[in-house]
């Protein structure tokens, strides 16, 4: 008996003549991908254009995929919207470069490294909080932004650095941010893309200045993750070219700051919307990190075990990243379907995250999903997929980890906390997934209330 071939994913509905899914894929690209899902399964396809691409949603099929290696599965045909941003550092690189590129940034998100900045990162958001006074209102949108991008650069450059250039160097770096773009040409004459290209240029001549007296005293306790890049070498032994230098040390300060932010806004969120576990996480900062001690320390805040879930359950309900994409670089077979070459494939840790297989009431905010007694074997925690996964994953994951353990309990030690809209939506455009609109936060501080 001849064995039947595997087929191609089946179209999820709604694609109109010639555009396919495009139009609703750019208005709202998660709910396409439910749509396809409630449909199809765990794999689908759809089309943007005349352009085909697999869709994964299933749970273990996404992590069977996501560990394909680059030879199958390949970032950098579709990660080039960063060259124009960064240039060819990264996932816009060559693979051989990437890797080279990535294996040289690793060891300073390791270990001794990163615990070492702890304080630096406490003493910020201790004088962020300190600097809303008594009462008030933010935004989880643009204030929390505005700190993890100060964090950032303090990080990857030096607290020296953000004193001397910090809001030169912040209005620039936003400008590149928001020209990042998926479709259009590099030099296209849209307004948004003009300011980016132009704010790059600024920022590579700003750096370059400094990039000499770098060299000469790289120093990273002073220059940060700078000084660590300068000192880094590449596949020859050599130490990176300039452009590589800046390019990755902007590349970091990007990947530093959005994200985290998107994700403590939706942590925020989350937290307010659910008073009792609110209650419980406040208590458990009240007893690991009592009033009087004013920063506190790495051991402090693995003790914060409930607010340690909290983070894992606003990551798994609304994950800051939509949208995973590889290219087929050779035929490949999953769940049962064959993916041909020349295909994108599309990752949705929105949907894949709220499988009731392994996520029981998946719409519901449960973080003690994730307690020791519920996932002893880490399997649940293990399959989010925001902080990609494989050779891929996310190098700043355990700082960002700290640094929102960090803004959340100093803003709970500090302050009685509301929504002001109790109900934000998220949006939907490309991007990082956050709240819509400005998400406003009313405080007051414990001793006035």
């Amino acid at each position: 008996m001849m064995q039947k071939m595997p087929t191609q994913p089946p179209l999820a509905p709604g694609a109109l003549p010639m555009v396919g899914h495009a139009a609703s894929f750019l208005r709202d690209p998660v709910a396409v991908m439910r749509s396809g899902q409630q449909a199809h399964g765990p794999v689908f396809s759809i089309r943007l254009g005349p352009k085909r691409a697999a869709v994964v949603v299933g749970v273990e099929e996404s992590r069977a995929a996501l560990a394909l290696p680059e030879s199958t599965l390949a970032v950098r045909p579709v990660y080039q919207w960063l060259r124009p941003m960064f240039g060819e550092v990264m996932q816009a690189a060559a693979p051989s470069d990437y890797l080279t590129q990535r294996a040289a940034l690793l060891p300073a998100f390791r270990g001794r490294q990163v615990s070492d900045r702890v304080t630096h990162v406490a003493q910020d958001i201790h004088a962020w909080t300190m600097a809303l006074g008594s009462s008030g209102r933010f935004d989880a949108n643009r204030d929390v932004e505005r700190l993890t991008l100060d964090i950032a650069i303090g990080l990857v450059l030096g607290t020296q650095f953000r004193v001397r250039h910090g809001e030169e160097f912040r209005a620039l770096l936003l400008d590149v941010a928001a020209g990042m773009d998926f479709f259009l040409p590099e030099r296209f004459p849209a307004p948004r893309l003009i300011r980016r290209n132009r704010a790059r240029r600024a920022l590579f001549a700003m750096l370059s200045s400094e990039l000499n007296a770098a060299r000469t005293e790289p120093d990273p306790e002073r220059r940060g993750y700078f000084g660590h890049i300068i000192l880094s070498q590449d596949a020859s032994g050599a130490s990176f070219d300039d452009d590589t230098a800046i390019g990755l040390t902007l590349i970091l300060c990007y990947a530093s700051y959005e994200t985290t932010a998107a994700q403590l806004a939706w942590v925020l969120v989350l937290l307010l919307q659910h008073p009792t576990y609110h209650k419980r996480v406040l208590d458990e900062v009240h007893t690991h990190l009592p009033h009087h001690q004013s920063l506190p320390t790495l051991a402090d805040l693995r003790r914060l075990h409930l607010l340690g879930a909290c983070l894992l359950e606003a990551q798994r309900l609304r994950p800051a990243t939509s949208m995973l994409t590889r290219f087929v670089a050779e035929p490949v077979t999953v769940g049962g379907y064959e993916i041909p070459q020349g295909w994108n494939t599309l990752f949705c840790p929105p949907v894949t995250h709220r499988s009731p297989d392994l996520y029981p009431a998946p719409d519901t905010f449960d973080p003690e999903r994730f307690s020791s007694e519920r996932d002893s074997d880490g399997r649940a925690a293990g399959r989010l997929l925001n902080l990609g996964s494989g050779i891929h994953t996310c190098l700043g994951g355990h700082l960002a980890d700290i640094e929102m353990r960090l803004v959340i309990a100093l803003l709970l030690r500090r302050f009685e906390m509301r929504l002001v809209d109790p109900s934000p939506a998220p949006t939907t455009k490309p991007g990082p997934s956050r709240p819509a609109g400005p998400c406003l936060i009313e405080y007051r501080s414990h001793s006035h209330v």
